[in-house]
């Protein structure tokens, strides 16, 4: 009796934790995890939606017409469009990464180029000014990962140098 009382709490327990774990996307605008790197957990959104989501984004920023709208979209979607198709071909051992960088960066300047025929000089200048702003916070962040990253790795290597000294002692 106290076995099966046993095995039954333990059977309850495991499935609460299960199901305490399990985060459904449409909860969690989308994202799953912790990881935010491209296929670490992040759910994958096609052209389209990544069009119309920096489509929405520009539209509060910038307040855009409904013209420039659709004009913005246009272009956003052939983004997105050309950034998979180069995506897709870069295999292991395929393109470099400094390629596959430069090309990525080509079409960034030729994208911002339209949209510079289909903003407003103001706008233009406000969107630049949040994409510079928007590159220094990913920059930083980058930063702090990999200095905690190292902090890390210089603590656990101190733990062990401290470990093995009392040990010895």
């Amino acid at each position: 009796m106290k076995k099966m009382l046993l095995l039954l709490t333990a059977a309850a327990l495991s499935f609460t934790a299960t199901q305490a774990q399990t985060i459904p996307a449409a909860d969690n605008g989308g994202f799953q995890g912790r990881g935010m790197g491209y296929g670490q957990g992040r759910q994958q959104r096609t052209p389209e939606q990544r069009a119309d989501m920096q489509t929405q984004r520009l539209t509060n920023q910038l307040a855009l017409s409904a013209d420039q709208q659709t004009k913005v979209r246009a272009i956003y979607l052939a983004q997105a469009n050309e950034f998979d198709a180069a995506r897709a071909q870069m295999t292991p051992g395929s393109m470099d990464r400094d390629a596959m960088r430069q090309k990525m960066q080509e079409g960034r300047t030729r994208y911002d180029e339209q949209l510079k025929a289909v903003l407003t000089p103001e706008q233009f200048t406000k969107y630049t000014a949040q994409r510079e702003d928007r590159m220094e916070r990913a920059v930083d962040m980058r930063d702090a990962r990999q200095e905690a990253k190292t902090e890390g790795k210089v603590k656990a290597k101190a733990d062990k140098k401290a470990s093995k000294i009392k040990v010895k002692a």
